[in-house]
């Protein structure tokens, strides 16, 4: 008797530390994180290691200036249009977030401090699964969102999609205070921001054959913001504070970003020893059109009087970028060498259009009226090598060569600017492992960072008769040399950092004590330098708790080379965090967080930054098998988050003070469904019969 045992399929699944270490970047797994549960990509990158988001601008701890990519892929927006580009990405959608303070020659050399990459998560083989959600975030007032995935994995396609949707309104405020010689200015702007967004991603791979597949991806985030600034006021007060003057006005925009990004992709396996070409064709376009519309009175008790202003900015900005790349992967037996290059293309063109609406009847003022043009053209080549000594040295060395053009044009001005730049980006790093627990890590890159494009725009734009913002077509790139040596101790690590940025820039409030008019300007003035000290340490004092702890200690001296502002500033910067992830019960299906991170007084370029901190807390339920996710999160939970950044500018010293709205608490559901085990189709060889009779 023969008898035959089927054996039963049996799926292993070992759960991702929260925090990973590996040779060239930190991988945060955001779905163990049970603090970035339920919200969205800023609200992952607010709990992500190593990582700062203050006011909405992110940076990594002891570095300026990063670029976003999601997938690999770079995202062409910086400043308020990346911020709300990513909180229309739900953090339940994303599978882990990379710090990559060294990049290798193959990605671009933009981003002074580094990359940033969000990885989205991906469709299992042979299954189909479904995710629906919704959270209702309450803040100072309150925001719901929506949303929905599709993956579907089999044979040889992969199909994954998302939709969601959101409304909600967010309150930001703005407070400075500038002390002139015999007087104070004090300014506040409360504002009020409704966002209604709509996102949607989607994405096809396809197996043509053995060696070759293709497949394109698209991203899309339409917003409509309405913007009320219904108490703005500005109030002028002598030595004696006596109040001499003040302003109100009121002020309300309507903006409405629409964001398309699209990438054709192929790859082709040489042979089946891991050659490959990959080629990649990208298109990105960004429509914002913005109208602000705002009036205001001003009051001096010299004459007892009142004047009377009122205007509408109305400015339509459109962004195109095109680019193409090839990356080749060539491992030989004695190194794995990898070289490509990438063209790319982007055209901006602003169209501002200023009336004076003092009568109640809009009137077109010519010399504030301006359409500007900015066209970038880059091409890139690179070249790197990796090679592994024994078991315990590995080496990487790299080089990325970049040209760029740069052409703006003023139609207001009548003024043309023309740039040419070509640089090289060197890459390398040494790594030896000593054995299992002990590793040691020697690395330096050649970074760039290159000006957005509102800044290169030479107009002005006043928010009212007493302050107004000016780009510089003049802009230049800056550039930094970053060094770390990192020591991995088990879970500890330990790094040691140096840098130094020349050619840097910043936005700088330049006062005139005369006029009390408040200019915002960007230039090329700053040398800065780093040296530092991070540790990061990840482990489990009892099974059921997980403890990430991040401490960072740096000096940090900036040189301005103009007589604006101070001529040098130094200090010391200090950073802690903690994140404690507790499992309640055995069946691992009711998990609490509660964090804290603080940074103590220091400096950052030409300002003194105050103490800035948050404590955030979180709960999440699993139920039904673990198909039904409800998660409570609650952040900046004492309303801390807002420092006082001072400087100086003509000697004149300022202040300011902004809160954004950090403080509240989210409650989301989370739903899974599908089929994990699709039947996948097999080819019949016309002989099975036979083969089934021999018993084999």
């Amino acid at each position: 008797m023969i008898v035959k045992k089927e054996i039963q399929e049996v799926e292993i699944t070992a759960k991702k530390k929260l925090v990973e270490r590996k040779i060239d970047r930190l991988v945060f797994n955001v779905a163990n994180s049970t603090s970035a549960a339920g919200g969205d990509a800023m609200d992952a990158l607010r709990v992500t290691p190593g990582v700062k988001v203050m006011n909405e601008k992110i940076s990594v701890i002891g570095k300026n200036g990063i670029s976003i990519l999601i997938d690999g892929k770079i995202v062409q927006l910086s400043g308020d249009d990346l911020a709300n580009f990513l909180k229309t990405i739900p953090s339940d959608h994303i599978k882990s977030i990379e710090v990559i303070t060294t990049p290798p020659a193959k990605y671009d050399a933009q981003g002074n401090g580094g990359l940033i990459n969000i990885v989205l998560k991906k469709t299992k083989k042979n299954s189909w699964n479904t995710t629906v959600r919704s959270s209702y975030k309450q803040a100072t007032y309150p925001a719901g969102n929506l949303g929905a995935d599709f993956s579907f994995q089999k044979n040889k396609v992969s199909l994954f999609s998302s939709i969601n949707t959101g409304d909600g309104i967010k309150k930001n405020i703005d407070n400075s205070r500038f002390y002139y010689p015999a007087e104070r200015w004090e300014n506040k702007n409360p504002r009020k921001i409704q966002n209604k967004f709509l996102s949607a991603s989607l994405g096809l791979d396809y197996n043509l054959t053995n060696k070759l597949s293709a497949g394109f991806q698209y991203l899309g985030s339409f917003s409509e913001m309405r913007i009320k600034e219904n108490n703005t006021a500005s109030y002028l007060y002598d030595a004696q504070d006596y109040l001499k003057s003040y302003i109100t006005s009121k002020a309300k925009s309507y903006e409405k970003p629409n964001l398309n990004q699209f990438n054709f992709h192929t790859v082709y396996q040489l042979d089946s020893l891991r050659k490959k070409i990959s080629f990649d064709i990208a298109y990105f376009s960004l429509k914002d059109k913005n109208i602000r519309d705002y009036n205001g009175n001003s009051w001096n008790h010299h004459d007892v009087s009142q004047s009377y202003f009122a205007a509408i900015n109305n400015n339509t900005q459109n962004i195109t970028n095109y680019s193409g790349k090839i990356d080749v992967e060539f491992p030989l037996e004695w190194a794995k060498l990898t070289f490509g290059g990438k063209v790319y293309q982007s055209n901006t063109n602003n169209n501002l259009i200023f009336y004076d609406n003092s009568s109640g009847v809009p009137v077109i003022d010519i010399n504030q009226t301006n359409e500007f043009d900015f066209t970038e053209n880059t091409q890139a080549l690179y070249f790197s090598t990796n090679r592994k000594f024994g078991d315990r040295w590995e080496a990487n060395v790299g080089l990325r060569a970049e040209n760029t053009q740069i052409k703006s044009y003023s139609k207001n001005l009548d003024q043309k600017n023309n740039n040419t730049y070509f640089q090289l980006f060197p890459t390398a790093y040494l790594a030896y492992k000593l054995n299992d627990k002990h590793s040691f890590n020697l690395t330096y890159s050649r970074r760039i960072n290159r000006p957005n494009y509102d800044q290169v725009n030479p107009f002005r734009i006043y928010h009212n008769p007493y302050s107004y913002v000016e780009g510089n077509p003049f802009l230049k790139p800056s550039y930094t040399s970053n060094f770390e040596f990192i020591y991995i101790f088990d879970n500890l690590e330990s790094k040691i950092y140096y840098s130094y940025e020349k050619n840097g820039f910043e936005q700088l409030g330049i006062l005139d004590s005369n006029t009390k008019i408040t200019r915002y300007f960007v230039l090329n003035f700053l040398k800065t330098y780093d040296i530092g000290l991070t540790e990061n340490i990840s482990f489990n004092p009892l099974n059921f708790w997980t403890i990430t702890n991040t401490f960072d200690v740096n000096y940090t001296k900036s040189t301005s080379e103009i007589p604006v502002t101070l001529g040098s500033l130094n200090g010391w910067n200090t950073y802690l965090s903690t994140d404690n992830e507790f499992s309640l019960n055995p069946q691992k299906n009711l998990s609490f967080n509660i964090g804290y991170w603080i940074s103590f007084p220091g400096v950052s370029g030409v300002y003194k930054v105050g103490t800035n901190q948050s404590l955030y807390a979180g709960l999440r339920f699993l139920m039904l098998e673990k198909k039904l996710q409800l998660s409570i999160i609650a952040n900046d939970i004492l309303k801390t988050q807002k420092a006082i950044y001072t400087t100086y500018s003509n000697g004149i010293k300022s202040t300011y003070r902004n809160y954004y709205d950090t403080q509240y608490c989210t409650v989301s559901l989370l739903y899974k469904f599908g089929n994990q085990k699709l039947n996948v189709a097999k080819h019949d060889f016309g002989n099975q019969e036979e083969k089934n009779r021999t018993g084999k």
